[in-house]
């Protein structure tokens, strides 16, 4: 190789100046990487395209196999491309019409719920209302309704810029009165009936698959978070005096207030926070429940509040319970603060609530009440309901628990009648349609009862098990058969 001197300065741009190096290196050039300065600022251009290309998706539309894979495609494209893309999700939501987007992000969430969360926080006020309006209705009635559609509510709610008392105001949708013959009350009366229902006497209250709206609901106030600074028992106050002040034919439906309040109580007790809650919970009822009744308030507050403390003692068991706390509260001289006034204003509303309220609440506030004479009428309002209800009447002990009102005698008798049938024919079946000895041992020994009591019992059971049904009837012809049915008690049993 030749030798070449290092005396030379001359700078040459390229290598092809040089003669001896570009032969040396068989004119190959060196090449030189330089890092480009980034382009922060957008062009006008740039700008242009990417309204070019968010145009172009929203015409691919019709050429998606889904609605939910194109816009996870897109979403994907944005995050690559994050200096073109990544700020326009916004740009392609607003230029969709309302059903396809509807059912784009409702597919979404079905596998790509990362994906429709980031859609929905890129959401216009104009969209996410009327998503909000879209998807709360499915929270006021007891249907099922599909996971990803409370997703998106979730996500919606769940926006930084949520205003949460306006959102619990729309949440309280009105209802229109659907009869001439129905009044404000008594709508108002027999919503809360319906869900005191569902929450204090069934074994598995609520829609779980609701629970995850309800649940965060119930976080906005401050009986389930003390960082709260809105109470349930303030804002259904108001809410319900605000109603009033419209007067108009429409009622709030405070149902739905009182699922948020009782999936509230029983997240607290999951969580076992429960016993630390419990006394400020009751304190804020107690105290708003005397309020009310000292000014003499109509609008219906005071079945809310009760409402809300039997559903509270309820799901949180400790040493107090609803007929302790609602005497010692209204009732007991030693105890109880309310006024002259306020006593009359209690009477007034309890006596409004007869028709509606379920009969072991019923029992409770009579067994209270009995032993003050001027609430006689109360008292027999209250027997008159709990009669044509057909459980026990007498006021003389409180029920056991909301589900289990006191039974009369007759209405025991009744069940144990019921149940006696019910082992018959479980006991036909088993033994091969061979009649039970302790049927024919109550013919024999017992057969006025048997022919007045058991066979028209055993006539008119019924069970939604069609294998018990045939073994019914196969038992009925075994009887007639055998000479234990006379026969004008068996043809009455036929003609119907």
């Amino acid at each position: 190789m030749p030798n070449i001197p290092c005396t030379r300065k001359l700078k040459l741009t390229t290598a092809d100046n040089d003669k001896i190096q570009w032969t040396l290196t068989r004119q190959q050039p060196e090449q030189y990487f330089v890092k480009q300065p980034e382009q922060v600022e957008m062009t006008s251009d740039a700008q242009h395209e990417t309204l070019h290309v968010a145009k172009c998706l929203v015409d691919m539309l019709p050429l998606g196999s889904t609605l939910g894979r194109l816009f996870e495609s897109y979403y994907i494209l944005s995050i690559l491309l994050r200096d073109t893309l990544a700020i326009r999700l916004r740009l392609i939501l607003q230029m969709m019409d309302s059903d396809t987007l509807n059912a784009a992000l409702y597919e979404l969430f079905a596998y790509r719920e990362d994906i429709g969360k980031a859609y929905v926080m890129s959401l216009s006020n104009e969209q996410l209302d009327e998503f909000f309006m879209k998807d709360s209705k499915y929270l006021l009635n007891n249907d099922t309704v599909r996971l990803e559609r409370i997703k998106r509510l979730y996500y919606v709610l769940q926006r930084p810029d949520t205003n949460r008392k306006s959102c619990m105001d729309r949440l309280l949708l009105v209802r229109e009165l659907m009869s001439t013959k129905d009044t404000v009350q008594m709508v108002f009366y027999e919503t809360i009936e319906r869900a005191k229902k569902d929450i204090l006497c069934h074994s598995n209250p609520g829609n779980h698959e609701k629970d995850l709206i309800f649940q965060y609901l119930a976080s906005w106030f401050f009986e389930f978070n003390q960082d709260s600074t809105m109470t349930m028992t303030e804002f259904s106050i108001q809410a319900l005096q605000s109603a009033s002040e419209a007067e108009s034919d429409t009622v709030p439906d405070i149902g739905i207030l009182l699922s948020i309040y009782s999936s509230g109580c029983r997240q607290l007790v999951a969580e076992g926070r429960d016993m630390l809650r419990i006394f400020d919970i009751m304190d804020w009822i107690t105290k708003g429940a005397i309020d009310i009744l000292e000014k003499g308030d109509s609008t219906g507050s005071l079945a809310v509040l009760l409402a809300f403390a039997q559903i509270t003692l309820h799901f949180i068991h400790t040493d107090l319970s609803y007929s302790t706390w609602f005497e010692n509260t209204f009732s007991n001289p030693k105890t109880t603060t309310l006024t002259k006034r306020g006593h009359g204003t209690l009477l007034k509303t309890l006596e409004d609530m007869i028709p509606y309220e379920i009969p072991s609440v019923l029992q409770i506030h009579g067994k209270a009440l009995f032993n003050h004479t001027q609430d006689a009428l109360f008292i027999r309002l209250v027997r008159k309901r709990l009669l044509e209800l057909g459980v026990d009447n007498s006021l003389k002990k409180y029920p056991s628990a909301f589900n289990q009102p006191l039974q009369t005698s007759a209405s025991i008798a009744s069940n144990a009648v019921e149940d006696q049938v019910t082992l018959a024919v479980e006991s036909f079946v088993k033994k091969n349609g061979v009649i039970p000895t302790t049927v024919l041992q109550n013919f024999v020994f017992r057969r006025q009862w048997f022919i007045a009591t058991f066979l028209p019992s055993l006539f008119s059971w019924t069970t939604n098990n069609s294998t018990l049904m045939n073994a019914k009837h196969q038992l009925i012809l075994a009887l007639k058969e055998k000479g234990k049915i006379p026969e004008s008690v068996y043809n009455e049993y036929i003609n119907k």
